[in-house]
């Protein structure tokens, strides 16, 4: 089915896709299509309103998290959606509007009110609040643009401390019996415990792009907390993060509501479970982790001999992108085969990491 998918995708695909196929998945593409390749994806409509969103100092638009009609921000055109959909689209670290917009974080420490964001804690105390704070993002999506080993020294980002800490948060859930075990009930609101480690969909991110972390011990530990996580029941109700007197939304947690939101209690025919199964793969643990291995086949088993792919989408809804999700790649999914090379590259991705994890 592999190499189907391919022929499929580079006769069909949207240029970033085909990009993508050649470089990550084959590990053949030239410089000169590269730059050939790159030169189309730069021309399309998304990518030009996230470029000509950049400011002077690269920031990408006039907001960090997700959409603010109020600021003028939309879908693309603001910093963490902005960068992470450019390196999703294939554009490499050395691309200038990339290195420029990791260099904004620099110029800045760390988050400047022009933004449109509160200042947050020091990360001393930020990371005391359970899969919330911005510092969580920021290090996602400058690891997602491939700077875990270039960005420059500095003295407030420290990419190896969050992907440890990330790296932590999965394996601690393997000290809990069921999830309803790291939650307060805070005037019977549920919130997790004060200073509870319990992972996030930034944390799963951080480790799916980065290397530093991986040996065989580390990966045992997080295919065993992951294996934990999978075997929990979770309920309906949302879990808080309880925050100097208000209740918040943690960043997608793996827990009740939002594990369920994820997609992650059944697979059904949600193309956006696709985006989390493929971080998992990129983790190195669908092999290591039976509920991962089951999902994994049954993503498999919804693609037929003709490469049609038996994933119902709504072609509005789920072509968008924001801070949690997004994975369509073509410009438009005005036809059948856009979506189905959306689809298909993602099973691709899925397969090409679980397989080399074996």
């Amino acid at each position: 089915m592999k190499k189907e998918i391919v022929d499929f995708l580079l006769n069909h695909a949207d240029p970033s896709i085909v990009l993508r196929v050649k470089k990550e998945v084959l590990g053949d593409l030239s410089r000169e299509d590269e730059n050939a390749l790159i030169g189309d994806i730069i021309l399309q409509k998304n990518v030009q309103t996230v470029l000509k969103s950049q400011q002077a100092d690269g920031w990408f638009g006039n907001g960090f998290h997700g959409q603010s009609p109020t600021r003028g921000v939309g879908i693309y055109n603001n910093m963490e959606v902005g960068l992470r959909y450019l390196a999703e689209k294939g554009l490499p670290p050395e691309n200038d509007f990339i290195r420029r917009a990791v260099q904004s974080f620099l110029i800045r420490e760390p988050f400047d009110p022009t933004y449109g964001m509160k200042r947050p804690e020091t990360p001393e105390t930020d990371y005391q609040y359970t899969a919330s704070g911005l510092y969580l993002a920021r290090s996602s999506i400058i690891i997602r643009a491939g700077y875990e080993e270039v960005l420059p020294k500095n003295g407030f980002i420290n990419l190896a401390h969050d992907i440890d800490l990330s790296l932590k948060t999965f394996a601690n859930v393997s000290n809990y019996a069921a999830a309803d075990d790291v939650i307060d009930r805070h005037r019977k609101k549920p919130c997790f415990e004060q200073g509870a480690l319990w992972p996030c969909l930034y944390h799963l991110r951080m480790l799916a792009h980065s290397h530093g972390w991986r040996n065989e011990k580390n990966a045992a530990a997080l295919a065993d907390g992951v294996s934990r996580l999978l075997s929990f029941e979770h309920s309906d109700e949302m879990v808080y993060t309880y925050k100097k007197g208000q209740y918040v939304g943690p960043c997608f947690a793996f827990i009740n509501s939002q594990y369920r939101i994820l997609g992650l209690d059944t697979m059904g025919s949600r193309a956006l479970s696709l985006d989390i199964l493929e971080l998992f793969a990129r983790c190195g643990i669908v092999q290591q982790v039976s509920v991962l291995k089951s999902k994994y086949n049954h993503v498999l088993s919804l693609v037929d001999n003709s490469l049609n792919t038996m994933m119902s989408v709504n072609r509005r809804r789920d072509h968008d992108w924001s801070p949690y999700f997004g994975f369509a790649l073509e410009e438009t999914w005005r036809n059948k085969i856009n979506v189905q090379c959306d689809i298909l590259f993602r099973i691709l991705l899925i397969i090409h990491y679980a397989e080399d994890s074996r």
